[in-house]
């Protein structure tokens, strides 16, 4: 920037000490015809530098701030050479002048861009903590979900399904193809298919008040209890349990102490999962 003010000022010094020489020659020769002349030819000498008729050599640091700054040098000189002609002392007193004003502003010019650039930062940085603070969430890893808990999750999602009677899913059931359906989906445990050969597989529960989430109770549904499986479901919690009810025609939840049938017709639970969590 500062190379480009040197070499701008340069250019103008010059021609003023010409156009100085000439008023002196012009003086010794009283040749007054001639000042117009001359004065007309200095303007446009001025004003074809600072338009940039003529081209100036440019560094690669040239920017917008040393534009304004060359601007403002030109608009001086302009305003100073016009109808005035000056000798050599007043042109290097000039000079001076407009060098140390071009510094001065340079600076300024200069101060007030850190500025904004550290007023801009300052703006940025709230902005990047929070995406720091959502980045961290999203690192937080979900909570594992047991296997009896993802089978009651999706025994329930099935909630509804019609009943149909040899029907083994995944939008149709009867009592043992929804076990069996369910048991396989979430956690890759292969049941027999009918009820009677379901009971005969895991670990056995006599009692309801020892079932947990994802035993299997069976029951004896006929009119006359016989003590023969024919039914099947799958235990969650407080007393419910989940099956495929050919009664309701669809999958529901029964609860043993609202529907006391079932608990008069429950013969035993098998437990197939393994689970550490008691209902």
């Amino acid at each position: 920037m500062n190379r480009i003010i040197y070499i701008l000022l340069t250019i103008v010094f010059f021609q003023l000490i010409g156009i100085g020489y000439m008023k002196i020659i012009d003086k010794q020769q009283k040749d007054e015809c001639n000042t117009p002349k001359l004065n007309k030819l200095v303007n446009e000498s001025i004003k074809d530098i600072l338009h940039a008729s003529k081209k100036l050599p440019q560094s690669t640091e040239y920017t917008v701030w040393d534009k304004e700054i060359v601007q403002h040098i030109g608009q001086k000189v302009l305003q100073s050479t016009e109808q005035q002609i000056w000798n050599p002392k007043e042109i290097k007193h000039l000079s001076q002048k407009i060098l140390q004003e071009s510094k001065i502003n340079s600076i300024a010019i200069t101060k007030e861009k850190k500025i904004a650039l550290n007023n801009i930062n300052l703006k940025r940085k709230p902005k990047q903590e929070k995406v720091k603070a959502i980045k961290k969430k999203t690192i937080k890893k979900p909570k594992s979900i047991s296997i009896d808990q993802k089978l009651e999750k999706y025994a329930k999602a099935k909630l509804g399904q019609k009943y149909v009677w040899g029907a083994t899913g995944p939008n149709q059931f009867d009592c043992s193809g929804f076990t069996r359906y369910i048991f396989r989906s979430t956690a890759g445990i292969q049941i027999p298919r009918v009820s009677r050969d379901q009971s005969k597989v895991g670990q056995y529960i006599k009692n309801i008040k020892d079932l947990r989430r994802g035993d299997m109770v069976f029951f004896d549904t006929e009119k006359k209890f016989k003590g023969k499986v024919n039914h099947v479901g799958i235990y969650l919690s407080n007393g419910n349990f989940i099956h495929a009810s050919s009664a309701r025609k669809k999958v529901i939840i029964t609860n043993f102490r609202k529907k006391p049938f079932y608990k008069r017709r429950f013969l035993w639970g098998r437990r197939v999962i393994n689970t550490q969590c008691k209902s």
